[in-house]
């Protein structure tokens, strides 16, 4: 028996802290991770589930997905629909062949960083989007036929957005800090009785709308590039106000509205959220946004994940050294408020959610992506890759783990699996992976559900920090704590039988 002190480690529920050092985190936080799932309340670490591929067929022969719709008639009939290039699909009833719709029209401009806004008004689906300083006009579809130009004089806008029954648009060529709306109940009536426009915010300041959302049936805020507004919706003429003057938003798809809390990227490249009234702040990942591509910042892309066992804000960002057809996945944990990421299987360029919170990306292959598909260890968008996650601890002293000192035994307690290893890595005083050791998570000829398999370290040292590692386009890992013995801080001598 080993007569040194034990400390577990069962709570990961920190995440991952890149702006703190490594000597200073807590035993629940993480210097670097990837590809990993944090249990509730922190209770364990799994590797994320992989991708599948929507459709087989890439579109418009392999041309960047600019937007993702979900389009559901009051008939119950629902597709998804597709810009690719300057051609526009849909799949009927989700059945994953994207079918071409553009037919005669030819207004839509192709590339990547044209992206475009879908919404539901009276069983049609209506689309803004296209360069964001010099828009397309706004698309129709009626769920038959071709798509074709939305009537009347609607505006040439960046983005759209539906509320109490009328089509907002923002963001023109001409006036791009101005906001429309039609009359009630008519998407292609923008000049009748009851339409309108407002200027959001001052026009001496020369800034963009960069983006809109809808926070309750009395509320819609409206932002700029360093400024946030609110509009009351609830009667014409709808007043505008000003609610932060120096915090605004980076782009029309970063910001996300989860359950009356919007989330949203400000200019600076920061994560904010308001329920209308304050501001909060979520520090902690600075170094890494540092990190998006410059001059790619208006195209940060926000969408929410839900599965069993996780809940997350997910931020696609293309990331600085890589291609333009290539990204990360910023991730905040909305069950343990804390931040993640993944660096593989999120290099999308747009998506979508439908009403069951079911995601789908658009890629930059001419193909739409399901991400995070329980019992899927791969990813399509990867061409198949094996899913690699991995949870580097900071390191470890007397006091974060209860005096424990000069490591000696590791042990960790994870869930059987059919087949598959973890690697454990580990050093001592400021060096990194010294050692290292395979740990087998196959079932042996005995009953439970977990192994407790570990290592007699080899090294000693008065810091200590531990890697664990996984790889497989076969099987996923699930970890839940984590057994570290050593002496007691001060102690001469231990033993061991």
């Amino acid at each position: 028996m080993y007569r040194g002190k034990y400390f577990s480690i069962d709570n990961f529920g920190g995440g991952m802290a890149p702006d703190s050092p490594s000597t200073s985190l807590a035993p629940n936080q993480a210097t670097a991770m990837d590809n990993m799932i944090i249990l509730p309340n922190g209770m364990g670490l799994r590797s994320r589930p992989g991708d599948s591929a929507f459709n087989a067929t890439a579109m418009n022969s392999g041309a960047n997905v600019q937007g993702v719709g979900y389009f559901l008639k009051s008939a119950g009939t629902k597709w998804l629909v597709a810009i690719a290039g300057a051609k526009i699909y849909k799949s009927d009833e989700l059945d994953g062949t994207m079918d071409d719709i553009t037919g005669a029209y030819a207004g839509l401009t192709a590339g990547q960083d044209n992206r475009w806004s879908f919404v539901t008004f009276n069983d049609t689906l209506i689309g803004f989007g296209g360069p964001k300083n010099d828009p397309d006009a706004p698309v129709k579809w009626a769920g038959t036929g071709d798509v074709a130009a939305l009537g009347g004089t609607p505006p040439d806008a960046y983005g759209g957005l539906t509320a109490n029954n009328r089509v907002f648009a923002f963001r023109t060529a001409t006036d791009p800090s101005t906001i429309h709306w039609t009359v009630i109940g008519d998407p292609e009536d923008w000049s009748g009785a009851g339409s309108g426009s407002a200027v959001i915010g001052s026009l001496s300041d020369n800034e963009k709308i960069t983006g809109a959302v809808v926070i309750s049936t009395n509320y819609m805020l409206i932002f700029k590039e360093n400024s946030t507004h609110q509009m009351v919706i609830s009667q014409a003429p709808f007043s505008v106000y000003s609610l932060f003057d120096t915090v605004g938003c980076v782009g029309k798809d970063a910001i996300v509205n989860i359950d009356g809390i919007v989330y949203f990227i400000s200019s600076n490249l920061k994560m904010y959220s308001t329920d209308g009234s304050a501001v909060q702040s979520y520090p902690g990942f600075d170094s890494k946004w540092i990190n998006v591509k410059s001059g790619e910042e208006p195209y940060v892309q926000g969408n929410r994940i839900k599965g069993k066992d996780y809940d997350w804000l997910v931020w696609l960002i293309r990331y600085t050294g890589l291609d333009d057809n290539a990204g990360y996945a910023y991730i905040w944990d909305l069950k343990n408020s804390c931040w993640l990421q993944c660096t593989s299987g999120f290099a999308q360029n747009t998506a979508t959610v439908d009403p069951n919170g079911r995601v789908y990306y658009g890629g930059y292959d001419g193909k739409i992506y399901k991400p995070m598909q329980e019992g899927v260890y791969a990813d399509a968008s990867e061409s198949g890759a094996a899913i690699t996650a991995y949870y580097r601890s900071g390191w470890l002293n007397p006091e974060n783990i209860a005096k424990v000192t000069q490591v000696h035994k590791v042990e960790v307690v994870g869930a059987y699996k059919a087949s598959g290893n973890l690697t454990l890595k580990y050093g001592y005083d400021g060096v990194e992976d010294q050692q290292t050791v395979t740990i087998s998570q196959t079932r042996p000829l005995t009953t439970g559900q977990y192994y407790h398999r570990g290592t007699v370290c080899s090294g000693r040292g008065n810091t200590f920090q531990y890697l664990l590692y996984h790889s497989s386009a076969a099987v996923d890992t699930q970890i839940t704590k984590l057994v570290l013995a050593g002496k007691v801080y001060g102690q001469k001598e231990q033993e061991e039988s």
